[in-house]
């Protein structure tokens, strides 16, 4: 299992990863799932494969598109000998529903709750309103014409809210006939409330027996899933996201090191600078003014970001 990390753009709630770069041979020589920290929304212009959701598989083909919630483990394997091509929009969904619901914090937090519920697999011909809302993001970022941010921000909305609402509906639709991708309740749906908690949390003392409570596990029974699935403790994990923080704050503001300790998190800065280093590779005001090496250094961890360009 890989844990990739996608840094959003500067006042941005959408990252787009388009054009030719995407032609490639998906899945070669990788035998482990993926997941992310923001919802990934996938559509399929060229090639046919296997799309794997947990341990589900769907195949894919152009016209079909797909949206995954945060920390839901997937990947996409292209045919032997063929190439394939999908865009991808990783998009800030808190941020967007916070606009939505301003100062109803209660409301944005039910809402984001009801949006990660699962993952959809749409083939070719289903969900056409939501393609097009997709398309019209595409072509947006793709133009960059004034006010696009504005206009993808509105089309991105109007799909969240489509989302939202099909999970909120009690309809039965039987499933040959649906994108639904849903059946028994597998290790890393399990363990979905705990990453979401660190997500939003990790500023904040987190416990372990919290952790497990949010998954209705037992610590012992948490604690081996977590190790199996992240392949990391979960106070690794934990530690990683804050680091992650740490170096975009350190890389983005002139805030003191032990400001940007205390603020992702760590209550001392002896810990954050041996998690610093122990993750990172190098102190942090050494990486400070040498950030390239970040990304091998997090992948030594098998946990990988991901910026915008």
């Amino acid at each position: 299992m890989q844990y990739r990390y996608y840094e959003m753009p500067e006042d941005s709630f959408v990252l787009p990863l388009m054009g030719q770069t995407w032609v490639r041979k998906y899945g070669d020589g990788i035998d482990y799932l993926h997941f992310h920290n923001y919802m990934e929304i996938g559509i399929c212009h060229e090639g046919t494969g296997e799309m794997l959701f947990e341990d589900k598989a769907y195949h894919f083909e152009p016209g079909c598109f797909t949206i995954i919630p945060p920390n839901y483990p997937h990947t996409t394997n292209s045919e032997p000998g063929t190439l394939g091509f999908w865009e991808y929009l990783f998009v800030d969904c808190e941020g967007l529903i916070n606009c939505i619901f301003e100062k109803k914090e209660d409301s944005a937090r039910a809402a984001v709750e009801e949006l990660y519920r699962r993952p959809y697999f749409f083939e070719k011909g289903q969900g056409e309103a939501l393609k097009n809302d997709i398309m019209t993001v595409f072509r947006e970022q793709k133009e960059r014409k004034h006010l696009f941010k504005q206009k993808s921000d509105a089309f991105l909305i109007d799909l969240l809210t489509e989302v939202i609402r099909m999970n909120e509906s009690d309809t039965e639709v039987k499933r040959e006939d649906s994108p639904l991708v849903k059946d028994e309740v597998g290790d890393m749906e399990r363990l979905m409330p705990a990453l979401s908690h660190i997500k939003t949390h990790y500023m904040d003392e987190i416990y372990i027996g919290e952790l497990a409570d949010l998954c209705a596990l037992s610590e012992t029974h948490f604690r081996r899933l977590f190790n199996e699935n992240i392949h990391l403790s979960p106070l690794e994990y934990v530690n990683s996201i804050r680091i992650h923080e740490a170096c975009r704050e350190l890389r983005t503001t002139d805030k003191p090191i032990r400001t940007v300790a205390f603020e992702t998190g760590f209550t001392s800065i002896s810990t954050f600078q041996r998690n610093f280093f122990k993750f990172v590779g190098m102190p942090t005001h050494e990486w400070r003014n040498h950030p390239e090496n970040y990304e091998y250094k997090l992948q030594q961890y098998k946990i990988s970001t991901y910026e915008g360009w």
